[in-house]
Protein backbone atom coordinates (compact mmCIF):
# COMPACT_ATOMS: atom_id res chain seq x y z
CA UNK A 1 0.00 0.00 0.00
CA UNK A 2 2.70 2.27 0.65
CA UNK A 3 4.29 1.23 -2.42
CA UNK A 4 1.37 2.40 -4.24
CA UNK A 5 1.17 5.96 -2.45
CA UNK A 6 4.34 6.68 -3.21
CA UNK A 7 3.98 5.93 -6.92
CA UNK A 8 0.62 8.21 -6.56
CA UNK A 9 2.19 11.27 -4.76
CA UNK A 10 5.19 11.12 -7.55
CA UNK A 11 2.46 11.03 -10.51
CA UNK A 12 0.98 14.33 -8.85
CA UNK A 13 4.15 16.08 -8.32
CA UNK A 14 5.38 15.21 -11.42
CA UNK A 15 1.87 16.91 -13.39
CA UNK A 16 2.25 19.97 -11.52
CA UNK A 17 5.87 20.42 -12.85
CA UNK A 18 4.91 19.92 -16.10
CA UNK A 19 1.65 21.70 -15.70
CA UNK A 20 3.48 25.49 -14.68
CA UNK A 21 6.25 24.40 -17.32
CA UNK A 22 3.36 24.91 -19.92
CA UNK A 23 2.19 28.42 -19.58
CA UNK A 24 3.92 31.83 -18.58
CA UNK A 25 2.60 34.75 -16.03
CA UNK A 26 2.09 37.80 -17.70
CA UNK A 27 1.40 41.43 -16.07
CA UNK A 28 -0.85 43.64 -17.81
CA UNK A 29 0.53 47.41 -18.37
CA UNK A 30 -1.28 50.55 -19.42
CA UNK A 31 -2.26 50.05 -23.12
CA UNK A 32 -2.11 46.75 -23.37
CA UNK A 33 -4.78 44.85 -24.83
CA UNK A 34 -5.64 40.72 -25.94
CA UNK A 35 -4.77 41.44 -29.77
CA UNK A 36 -1.17 43.14 -28.47
CA UNK A 37 -0.42 40.23 -26.03
CA UNK A 38 -0.93 37.55 -28.50
CA UNK A 39 1.06 39.21 -31.00
CA UNK A 40 3.51 39.97 -28.23
CA UNK A 41 4.05 36.05 -27.54
CA UNK A 42 2.75 34.45 -30.84
CA UNK A 43 -0.28 32.76 -29.71
CA UNK A 44 -4.06 33.01 -30.67
CA UNK A 45 -6.48 35.47 -28.90
CA UNK A 46 -8.67 32.56 -28.66
CA UNK A 47 -6.04 30.60 -26.54
CA UNK A 48 -5.61 33.51 -24.10
CA UNK A 49 -9.10 33.97 -23.78
CA UNK A 50 -9.39 30.03 -23.51
CA UNK A 51 -6.65 30.35 -20.15
CA UNK A 52 -8.36 33.66 -19.09
CA UNK A 53 -11.86 33.76 -19.43
CA UNK A 54 -11.97 37.01 -16.97
CA UNK A 55 -9.92 38.60 -20.15
CA UNK A 56 -13.03 38.35 -22.26
CA UNK A 57 -13.90 42.04 -21.09
CA UNK A 58 -11.83 44.99 -19.75
CA UNK A 59 -8.36 44.19 -18.89
CA UNK A 60 -7.03 45.47 -15.69
CA UNK A 61 -3.94 47.21 -15.04
CA UNK A 62 -1.80 44.67 -13.14
CA UNK A 63 -4.44 41.57 -14.05
CA UNK A 64 -2.26 38.30 -14.45
CA UNK A 65 -2.91 36.77 -17.15
CA UNK A 66 -1.41 32.85 -18.00
CA UNK A 67 0.13 32.76 -21.60
CA UNK A 68 0.12 28.56 -23.51
CA UNK A 69 3.82 28.12 -23.96
CA UNK A 70 3.12 25.36 -26.60
CA UNK A 71 0.55 27.25 -28.67
CA UNK A 72 -1.24 25.83 -31.75
CA UNK A 73 0.27 28.67 -33.68
CA UNK A 74 3.91 28.33 -32.81
CA UNK A 75 3.55 24.56 -33.93
CA UNK A 76 2.12 25.88 -37.27
CA UNK A 77 5.14 28.23 -37.73
CA UNK A 78 7.91 25.49 -36.83
CA UNK A 79 6.68 23.40 -39.54
CA UNK A 80 7.62 25.96 -42.12
CA UNK A 81 11.05 25.24 -43.26
CA UNK A 82 10.80 26.35 -46.44
CA UNK A 83 14.24 27.15 -48.06
CA UNK A 84 14.17 29.56 -51.13
CA UNK A 85 17.11 28.44 -53.56
CA UNK A 86 17.41 32.00 -54.89
CA UNK A 87 16.18 35.58 -53.65
CA UNK A 88 14.40 35.36 -51.14
CA UNK A 89 11.87 38.13 -48.90
CA UNK A 90 10.90 37.68 -44.79
CA UNK A 91 7.73 38.64 -44.19
CA UNK A 92 7.75 41.52 -41.67
CA UNK A 93 4.30 42.46 -39.67
CA UNK A 94 1.19 44.03 -41.50
CA UNK A 95 2.12 42.44 -44.84
CA UNK A 96 0.30 40.81 -47.19
CA UNK A 97 0.89 39.22 -51.01
CA UNK A 98 -0.16 42.26 -52.44
CA UNK A 99 2.12 44.57 -50.74
CA UNK A 100 4.82 42.42 -51.32
CA UNK A 101 3.86 41.83 -54.80
CA UNK A 102 4.32 45.83 -55.27
CA UNK A 103 7.39 46.42 -53.65
CA UNK A 104 9.14 44.08 -56.16
CA UNK A 105 7.24 45.34 -58.95
CA UNK A 106 5.43 42.01 -59.89
CA UNK A 107 2.01 40.21 -59.51
CA UNK A 108 0.72 38.18 -56.92
CA UNK A 109 0.49 35.47 -59.20
CA UNK A 110 3.76 35.03 -59.86
CA UNK A 111 4.50 35.04 -56.54
CA UNK A 112 2.04 32.30 -55.85
CA UNK A 113 3.59 30.50 -58.94
CA UNK A 114 7.62 31.24 -56.72
CA UNK A 115 5.95 29.38 -53.81
CA UNK A 116 4.18 26.53 -54.14
CA UNK A 117 4.87 25.61 -50.14
CA UNK A 118 1.53 28.48 -49.37
CA UNK A 119 -1.79 26.56 -48.34
CA UNK A 120 -3.70 30.27 -48.47
CA UNK A 121 -2.98 33.79 -48.52
CA UNK A 122 -2.76 34.03 -44.81
CA UNK A 123 1.28 34.53 -44.56
CA UNK A 124 3.01 34.10 -40.95
CA UNK A 125 5.53 36.77 -39.45
CA UNK A 126 8.76 35.84 -40.12
CA UNK A 127 8.39 32.94 -43.27
CA UNK A 128 10.38 33.55 -46.09
CA UNK A 129 9.00 33.68 -49.74
CA UNK A 130 10.99 32.53 -52.61
CA UNK A 131 10.88 35.97 -55.00
CA UNK A 132 10.15 35.52 -58.66
CA UNK A 133 12.49 35.18 -61.49
CA UNK A 134 14.19 37.68 -62.41
CA UNK A 135 14.14 39.90 -58.97
CA UNK A 136 16.84 40.58 -57.16
CA UNK A 137 16.96 41.56 -53.64
CA UNK A 138 18.20 44.33 -52.63
CA UNK A 139 20.85 43.79 -50.24
CA UNK A 140 21.23 44.84 -47.20
CA UNK A 141 23.92 47.58 -46.78
CA UNK A 142 26.83 46.95 -44.24
CA UNK A 143 27.76 49.62 -42.35
CA UNK A 144 31.89 49.60 -41.54
CA UNK A 145 33.43 50.18 -38.78
CA UNK A 146 33.83 53.97 -39.48
CA UNK A 147 30.72 54.55 -40.75
CA UNK A 148 29.08 52.52 -37.69
CA UNK A 149 31.14 54.74 -35.46
CA UNK A 150 29.79 58.31 -37.49
CA UNK A 151 26.44 57.48 -36.98
CA UNK A 152 26.53 56.78 -33.38
CA UNK A 153 28.41 59.85 -32.92
CA UNK A 154 25.44 61.96 -34.71
CA UNK A 155 22.84 59.72 -32.82
CA UNK A 156 23.14 63.42 -29.95
CA UNK A 157 21.43 65.66 -32.70
CA UNK A 158 18.65 62.99 -33.59
CA UNK A 159 14.99 62.77 -31.69
CA UNK A 160 14.89 60.02 -29.03
CA UNK A 161 12.35 57.44 -29.44
CA UNK A 162 11.54 55.45 -26.40
CA UNK A 163 10.00 52.00 -27.48
CA UNK A 164 6.55 50.93 -25.99
CA UNK A 165 5.12 47.54 -25.92
CA UNK A 166 3.69 46.49 -29.37
CA UNK A 167 6.04 48.47 -31.37
CA UNK A 168 8.37 47.42 -33.70
CA UNK A 169 10.86 49.10 -36.25
CA UNK A 170 7.80 48.60 -39.09
CA UNK A 171 5.63 50.37 -36.98
CA UNK A 172 8.23 53.29 -35.38
CA UNK A 173 8.88 54.00 -39.76
CA UNK A 174 4.76 54.31 -40.25
CA UNK A 175 4.67 56.27 -37.42
CA UNK A 176 7.64 59.16 -38.54
CA UNK A 177 6.55 58.59 -42.15
CA UNK A 178 10.00 57.22 -42.96
CA UNK A 179 11.29 53.87 -44.34
CA UNK A 180 12.02 50.47 -42.00
CA UNK A 181 15.76 50.69 -43.70
CA UNK A 182 16.29 54.45 -43.06
CA UNK A 183 15.48 53.59 -38.99
CA UNK A 184 17.51 50.36 -38.91
CA UNK A 185 20.71 52.27 -40.88
CA UNK A 186 19.94 55.20 -38.19
CA UNK A 187 20.13 52.49 -35.21
CA UNK A 188 23.21 50.04 -35.93
CA UNK A 189 23.37 49.32 -31.99
CA UNK A 190 20.17 47.09 -32.05
CA UNK A 191 21.27 43.56 -32.33
CA UNK A 192 19.36 41.63 -34.61
CA UNK A 193 16.59 44.36 -35.82
CA UNK A 194 15.18 43.25 -32.36
CA UNK A 195 13.27 45.81 -30.30
CA UNK A 196 12.31 45.70 -26.35
CA UNK A 197 10.29 47.52 -24.20
CA UNK A 198 12.12 50.91 -23.33
CA UNK A 199 14.89 50.67 -25.47
CA UNK A 200 15.69 54.03 -27.03
CA UNK A 201 15.79 54.18 -30.89
CA UNK A 202 16.99 57.72 -32.89
CA UNK A 203 14.85 59.05 -35.77
CA UNK A 204 16.83 60.29 -38.76
CA UNK A 205 16.09 63.49 -40.77
CA UNK A 206 15.49 65.07 -37.31
CA UNK A 207 19.23 66.46 -36.72
CA UNK A 208 18.17 69.92 -37.00
CA UNK A 209 14.34 69.87 -35.23
CA UNK A 210 15.24 73.00 -32.83
CA UNK A 211 16.60 75.07 -35.56
CA UNK A 212 13.38 73.94 -37.45
CA UNK A 213 11.15 74.43 -34.46
CA UNK A 214 12.36 78.07 -34.39
CA UNK A 215 12.01 78.83 -37.73
CA UNK A 216 8.35 77.63 -37.88
CA UNK A 217 7.41 80.02 -34.72
CA UNK A 218 9.18 82.82 -36.54
CA UNK A 219 6.67 82.05 -39.65
CA UNK A 220 3.97 81.48 -37.75
CA UNK A 221 4.46 84.84 -36.24
CA UNK A 222 4.56 86.89 -38.87
CA UNK A 223 1.92 84.78 -40.63
CA UNK A 224 -0.18 86.33 -37.65
CA UNK A 225 0.81 89.93 -38.27
CA UNK A 226 0.10 89.57 -41.99
CA UNK A 227 -3.09 88.64 -41.02
CA UNK A 228 -3.97 90.92 -38.41
CA UNK A 229 -3.00 93.32 -40.65
CA UNK A 230 -4.96 92.11 -43.79
CA UNK A 231 -8.29 91.99 -41.20
CA UNK A 232 -7.56 95.27 -40.39
CA UNK A 233 -7.79 96.58 -43.82
CA UNK A 234 -10.72 94.65 -44.05
CA UNK A 235 -12.71 96.34 -40.93
CA UNK A 236 -11.48 99.41 -42.28
CA UNK A 237 -13.32 99.52 -45.48
CA UNK A 238 -16.28 98.07 -44.27
CA UNK A 239 -16.26 100.73 -41.70
CA UNK A 240 -15.83 103.29 -44.15
CA UNK A 241 -18.90 101.84 -46.31
CA UNK A 242 -20.64 102.10 -43.36
CA UNK A 243 -23.10 105.24 -44.04
CA UNK A 244 -25.65 106.28 -41.14
CA UNK A 245 -28.93 108.15 -41.70
CA UNK A 246 -29.92 111.69 -40.46
CA UNK A 247 -31.68 110.14 -38.20
CA UNK A 248 -30.92 109.35 -34.66
CA UNK A 249 -33.90 109.04 -33.16
CA UNK A 250 -33.83 105.57 -34.80
CA UNK A 251 -29.96 104.94 -34.45
CA UNK A 252 -30.35 102.68 -37.75
CA UNK A 253 -27.77 102.36 -40.55
CA UNK A 254 -27.46 101.15 -44.04
CA UNK A 255 -24.32 98.82 -44.49
CA UNK A 256 -22.35 97.89 -47.88
CA UNK A 257 -19.79 95.43 -48.94
CA UNK A 258 -17.52 95.94 -51.47
CA UNK A 259 -16.73 92.72 -53.65
CA UNK A 260 -13.27 91.75 -53.36
CA UNK A 261 -11.37 89.23 -55.78
CA UNK A 262 -13.04 85.25 -55.35
CA UNK A 263 -15.82 86.26 -53.28
CA UNK A 264 -19.00 84.54 -54.01
CA UNK A 265 -22.69 85.23 -53.36
CA UNK A 266 -22.90 82.57 -51.12
CA UNK A 267 -20.09 83.68 -49.10
CA UNK A 268 -21.12 87.23 -48.67
CA UNK A 269 -24.96 86.06 -47.42
CA UNK A 270 -22.86 83.68 -45.08
CA UNK A 271 -20.79 86.44 -43.83
CA UNK A 272 -23.37 88.83 -42.71
CA UNK A 273 -26.06 86.38 -41.97
CA UNK A 274 -28.84 87.22 -45.07
CA UNK A 275 -30.03 84.79 -48.15
CA UNK A 276 -28.74 85.10 -51.75
CA UNK A 277 -32.64 85.79 -52.13
CA UNK A 278 -32.50 88.70 -49.96
CA UNK A 279 -28.65 89.89 -51.48
CA UNK A 280 -30.18 89.96 -55.02
CA UNK A 281 -33.16 91.33 -53.57
CA UNK A 282 -31.36 94.52 -52.69
CA UNK A 283 -28.98 94.26 -55.62
CA UNK A 284 -30.69 93.04 -58.74
CA UNK A 285 -28.07 94.40 -60.99
CA UNK A 286 -25.89 91.00 -59.80
CA UNK A 287 -28.68 88.59 -60.96
CA UNK A 288 -26.21 87.39 -63.86
CA UNK A 289 -23.02 87.71 -61.67
CA UNK A 290 -20.53 89.72 -59.35
CA UNK A 291 -17.97 92.11 -60.33
CA UNK A 292 -14.71 93.05 -58.32
CA UNK A 293 -15.17 96.09 -56.80
CA UNK A 294 -19.12 96.46 -56.77
CA UNK A 295 -20.87 98.15 -53.77
CA UNK A 296 -23.64 96.03 -52.42
CA UNK A 297 -26.13 96.80 -50.18
CA UNK A 298 -26.40 94.68 -47.40
CA UNK A 299 -29.12 95.94 -45.02
CA UNK A 300 -31.10 99.00 -45.51
CA UNK A 301 -31.95 100.71 -42.21
CA UNK A 302 -30.87 97.79 -40.34
CA UNK A 303 -30.71 98.68 -36.46
CA UNK A 304 -26.85 98.88 -35.58
CA UNK A 305 -27.16 96.58 -32.97
CA UNK A 306 -28.46 93.69 -35.25
CA UNK A 307 -25.10 93.69 -37.29
CA UNK A 308 -24.24 90.07 -36.91
CA UNK A 309 -20.47 89.23 -35.70
CA UNK A 310 -18.58 85.66 -35.68
CA UNK A 311 -17.50 84.30 -32.35
CA UNK A 312 -15.76 81.12 -32.01
CA UNK A 313 -16.69 79.05 -29.19
CA UNK A 314 -14.43 77.23 -26.81
CA UNK A 315 -15.42 73.58 -25.33
CA UNK A 316 -14.11 72.71 -22.38
CA UNK A 317 -14.24 69.15 -20.79
CA UNK A 318 -15.18 67.64 -23.94
CA UNK A 319 -13.94 64.16 -24.57
CA UNK A 320 -11.04 64.43 -26.97
CA UNK A 321 -12.15 61.30 -29.26
CA UNK A 322 -15.47 63.39 -29.58
CA UNK A 323 -15.91 65.92 -32.40
CA UNK A 324 -18.21 68.37 -31.10
CA UNK A 325 -19.98 71.31 -32.77
CA UNK A 326 -21.34 74.52 -31.35
CA UNK A 327 -22.58 77.03 -33.25
CA UNK A 328 -23.55 80.57 -32.60
CA UNK A 329 -25.95 82.98 -34.43
CA UNK A 330 -23.46 82.76 -37.18
CA UNK A 331 -23.15 79.45 -38.01
CA UNK A 332 -19.80 79.50 -37.12
CA UNK A 333 -18.77 75.62 -35.97
CA UNK A 334 -16.09 75.08 -33.60
CA UNK A 335 -14.70 71.52 -33.54
CA UNK A 336 -12.61 69.84 -30.77
CA UNK A 337 -9.43 67.76 -31.52
CA UNK A 338 -9.51 63.98 -31.80
CA UNK A 339 -6.57 62.23 -30.48
CA UNK A 340 -3.71 60.70 -33.04
CA UNK A 341 -4.52 56.63 -33.02
CA UNK A 342 -2.38 54.35 -30.62
CA UNK A 343 0.36 52.65 -31.38
CA UNK A 344 -1.96 49.14 -30.75
CA UNK A 345 -4.76 50.55 -32.89
CA UNK A 346 -2.20 52.15 -35.87
CA UNK A 347 -1.39 48.23 -35.86
CA UNK A 348 -4.86 47.18 -35.94
CA UNK A 349 -5.08 49.72 -39.13
CA UNK A 350 -2.38 48.10 -41.41
CA UNK A 351 -3.03 44.62 -40.34
CA UNK A 352 -6.75 45.19 -41.63
CA UNK A 353 -5.57 47.21 -44.73
CA UNK A 354 -3.05 43.94 -45.45
CA UNK A 355 -6.30 41.78 -45.24
CA UNK A 356 -8.69 44.36 -47.14
CA UNK A 357 -5.88 44.10 -50.21
CA UNK A 358 -5.66 40.47 -50.04
CA UNK A 359 -8.84 40.80 -51.67
CA UNK A 360 -7.89 43.38 -54.47
CA UNK A 361 -9.42 42.23 -58.14
CA UNK A 362 -12.53 39.98 -55.99
CA UNK A 363 -15.58 40.94 -58.42
CA UNK A 364 -18.91 42.96 -56.76
CA UNK A 365 -21.71 40.59 -55.44
CA UNK A 366 -25.17 41.86 -53.50
CA UNK A 367 -24.57 40.51 -50.00
CA UNK A 368 -21.49 39.05 -50.52
CA UNK A 369 -18.90 38.68 -47.52
CA UNK A 370 -16.27 36.59 -48.87
CA UNK A 371 -13.90 35.90 -51.98
CA UNK A 372 -17.09 34.73 -54.03
CA UNK A 373 -17.93 38.50 -54.26
CA UNK A 374 -18.39 41.14 -51.68
CA UNK A 375 -20.73 44.28 -51.91
CA UNK A 376 -18.92 47.89 -50.06
CA UNK A 377 -20.42 46.82 -46.56
CA UNK A 378 -19.71 42.95 -46.66
CA UNK A 379 -16.08 43.76 -47.29
CA UNK A 380 -15.67 45.83 -44.40
CA UNK A 381 -17.66 43.01 -42.42
CA UNK A 382 -15.43 40.62 -43.33
CA UNK A 383 -12.36 42.88 -43.02
CA UNK A 384 -13.01 43.94 -39.32
CA UNK A 385 -13.99 40.30 -38.21
CA UNK A 386 -10.14 39.59 -38.73
CA UNK A 387 -10.11 41.51 -35.26
CA UNK A 388 -12.82 40.42 -33.46
CA UNK A 389 -14.88 43.53 -34.13
CA UNK A 390 -18.36 43.26 -35.66
CA UNK A 391 -19.79 46.21 -37.98
CA UNK A 392 -23.30 46.28 -38.63
CA UNK A 393 -24.12 44.85 -42.10
CA UNK A 394 -24.99 48.41 -44.00
CA UNK A 395 -23.05 50.83 -45.13
CA UNK A 396 -25.85 53.50 -43.69
CA UNK A 397 -26.02 51.78 -40.40
CA UNK A 398 -21.93 51.96 -40.32
CA UNK A 399 -22.17 55.57 -40.44
CA UNK A 400 -24.56 55.93 -37.76
CA UNK A 401 -23.84 53.48 -35.09
CA UNK A 402 -19.92 52.35 -35.50
CA UNK A 403 -17.42 54.46 -34.26
CA UNK A 404 -17.68 58.56 -33.73
CA UNK A 405 -17.96 60.82 -36.55
CA UNK A 406 -14.99 63.31 -37.34
CA UNK A 407 -13.76 65.95 -39.04
CA UNK A 408 -11.79 65.01 -42.48
CA UNK A 409 -8.87 66.44 -42.09
CA UNK A 410 -8.82 64.03 -39.24
CA UNK A 411 -8.30 61.15 -41.18
CA UNK A 412 -6.16 58.49 -40.75
CA UNK A 413 -5.61 54.88 -41.80
CA UNK A 414 -7.97 52.25 -40.48
CA UNK A 415 -11.09 54.73 -40.92
CA UNK A 416 -14.09 54.09 -42.41
CA UNK A 417 -15.55 56.55 -45.57
CA UNK A 418 -19.15 57.02 -46.40
CA UNK A 419 -20.58 58.38 -49.86
CA UNK A 420 -24.07 59.44 -50.48
CA UNK A 421 -24.76 57.15 -53.44
CA UNK A 422 -28.38 57.12 -53.03
CA UNK A 423 -29.24 60.88 -53.38
CA UNK A 424 -28.71 62.25 -50.00
CA UNK A 425 -28.48 59.27 -47.88
CA UNK A 426 -24.99 56.72 -47.30
CA UNK A 427 -25.51 54.43 -49.86
CA UNK A 428 -21.44 53.15 -49.87
CA UNK A 429 -18.71 52.38 -47.73
CA UNK A 430 -14.69 52.07 -48.00
CA UNK A 431 -11.88 52.09 -45.48
CA UNK A 432 -9.05 54.89 -45.50
CA UNK A 433 -5.63 52.92 -46.57
CA UNK A 434 -3.56 56.40 -47.13
CA UNK A 435 -3.90 60.18 -46.14
CA UNK A 436 -1.90 62.92 -48.09
CA UNK A 437 -2.15 66.78 -47.61
CA UNK A 438 -5.22 67.33 -49.54
CA UNK A 439 -6.12 63.53 -50.84
CA UNK A 440 -7.66 60.29 -48.91
CA UNK A 441 -7.06 56.96 -51.14
CA UNK A 442 -9.87 54.19 -49.61
CA UNK A 443 -10.34 50.42 -50.50
CA UNK A 444 -13.66 49.42 -51.20
CA UNK A 445 -16.05 47.02 -53.44
CA UNK A 446 -17.35 49.00 -56.13
CA UNK A 447 -19.99 47.66 -58.52
CA UNK A 448 -18.35 47.95 -61.71
CA UNK A 449 -15.14 47.03 -60.91
CA UNK A 450 -15.07 44.69 -57.83
CA UNK A 451 -12.42 45.55 -54.66
CA UNK A 452 -10.05 48.31 -55.78
CA UNK A 453 -8.65 51.55 -54.50
CA UNK A 454 -9.70 54.84 -55.43
CA UNK A 455 -9.49 58.42 -54.27
CA UNK A 456 -11.34 61.43 -52.93
CA UNK A 457 -9.99 63.39 -55.99
CA UNK A 458 -11.96 61.58 -58.37
CA UNK A 459 -15.07 63.53 -59.39
CA UNK A 460 -17.26 60.65 -58.77
CA UNK A 461 -16.24 60.66 -55.32
CA UNK A 462 -14.98 63.90 -54.73
CA UNK A 463 -18.82 64.78 -55.52
CA UNK A 464 -20.13 62.12 -53.45
CA UNK A 465 -18.34 62.54 -50.03
CA UNK A 466 -20.55 62.46 -46.42
CA UNK A 467 -18.11 61.47 -43.62
CA UNK A 468 -15.60 59.80 -41.95
CA UNK A 469 -15.87 57.88 -38.80
CA UNK A 470 -13.19 56.53 -36.34
CA UNK A 471 -13.65 52.90 -34.76
CA UNK A 472 -10.10 51.86 -34.08
CA UNK A 473 -8.87 53.69 -29.98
Amino acid sequence: MSFFRFFTLLFLFTSTIVLSQEKIKHVVVSGESVYSIAKKYNVTEAEILEMNPKAKGLLQLEMVLFIPKNSKKKSEEKKIKFTPKGPSHKVEPGESLYTIARKYDTSVEKLRDANPQLESDNLQLGELLALPKGIKKQAEEKLSKAETSKIVKNQSKLQKHVVVSGESFYVIAKKYNISVEELKKANPQVENNKLDIKDVVFIPGTENVEAAEKKQDREEKKKTREEKRKEAEINKTENAVVATTSNDADDTVSLTHEVVPKETKYGISKRYGISITELEKLNPQIANGLEIGQHLIIKAGAKSNEVKSETKVDLPNKDANDVAVVSNETGTETKAEVLPLSADAAMKADFLIAKASENLGVRYRGGGTDRNGFDCSGLMFSTFRNIDLTLPRSSSDMAANSGVKIDRSQAQKGDLIFFATRGRWVGHVGMVTEVLEDEIKFIHSSTSSGVIISSTKEPYYARRFVQINRVLQ
